[in-house]
């Protein structure tokens, strides 16, 4: 799978598209520490949502470890994320001066978040009913019959 490159002070960076237990884990923990509500208002639009997100994130003080959550350099590649990665990468956006990097930055807050919760939901839900379809009488047969689960 080709990721978008992402070039921000002079470094590039790609999206974490196939991620594992641990980031989902990590990534799942901040948004609660973040105090992320993910569930749509009533009467909630799409921008409204968005907009709500990205003004939770920012308030809770998380949004760049959310962000070294969801990037990493392309020279590390998706298959070398780690928690201490993340925050090496969150380190270095949280530096960034220029107006061009800042601009993307913001750009990318929103939708790498929304990209990761509209897979990551769904890859939840579809486990979620597919869990409960089938008894599981051993877990280690059901790790081999249902995947990894993790969320894109």
């Amino acid at each position: 799978m080709t990721s978008e490159k992402i070039i921000l002070g002079g470094r590039v960076f790609v999206p974490v598209t196939e991620s594992t237990v641990e980031h989902d884990l990590h990534f799942q923990g901040l948004v609660g520490r973040a105090g992320l509500r993910l569930d749509i208002g009533d009467g909630e639009s799409t921008e409204e949502f968005a907009d709500r997100i990205l003004e939770e994130s920012i308030k809770s003080g998380k949004t760049l470890d959310l962000l070294g959550c969801l990037v990493v350099p392309d020279d590390v590649g998706v298959e070398g994320w780690t928690p201490e990665e993340a925050q090496t990468t969150a380190a270095f956006i949280g530096q960034l001066r220029g107006e061009k990097d800042k601009a993307r930055v913001r750009g990318l807050i929103l939708s790498l978040f929304l990209n990761f919760f509209r897979c990551g939901l769904a890859s939840i839900w579809t486990s979620e009913s597919s869990s409960k379809s089938q008894p599981v009488t051993n877990p280690i047969d059901a790790q081999t019959s249902t995947g990894a689960g993790a969320l894109s």
